[in-house]
């Protein structure tokens, strides 16, 4: 759900650094990602008002990394699953006639509803607490992975 970009110079580190550069993303992704889902919970759990958002909350977790046709390696962290709780409507409970999606609860929460419902944004926020420690943690494995203090 939020974009969250780091450059590895691929020709520098096979090169200079005879390191596969699929080994050093792959780690460092699987090691960071957990750290921007856990980012992720924290400022979603501040934002939400019912019980069906914290289910939401509850279903973001972190895929594991992967090799796009371009050779840029990528994880993404976010709701996964269809909703499973009820709606109050006038006149008692009734449940949903179709599933509800996760990833679309997020959205709606992110930017709103018109009318209806206004913007609680909150992957900005879980993207921007957890760069830092992303950068030293992708930063920690590259050093493990070629040797460097």
């Amino acid at each position: 759900m939020a974009i969250f970009n780091v450059d590895f110079p691929e020709d520098l580190m096979s090169d200079l650094l005879d390191t596969e550069f699929a080994d050093i993303a792959e780690e460092a992704l699987s090691e960071a990602a957990p750290i921007l889902e856990k980012a992720m919970k924290t400022s979603g759990r501040a934002v939400i008002i019912h019980e069906g958002d914290s289910e939401m909350i509850e279903s973001i977790k972190a895929g594991k990394p992967k090799a796009t046709k371009t050779d840029a390696w990528i994880v993404n962290v976010g709701p996964k699953g269809n909703s499973k709780n009820h709606y109050y409507q006038k006149g008692g409970k009734k449940k949903r006639a179709y599933p509800v999606s996760n990833a679309l609860k997020a959205i709606w929460k992110e930017y709103g509803i018109p009318g209806r419902q206004p913007p609680r944004p909150f992957m900005e926020a879980g993207k921007n607490a957890a760069q830092n420690a992303v950068i030293r943690k992708i930063q920690e494995v590259y050093n493990k992975k070629v040797g460097a203090k």
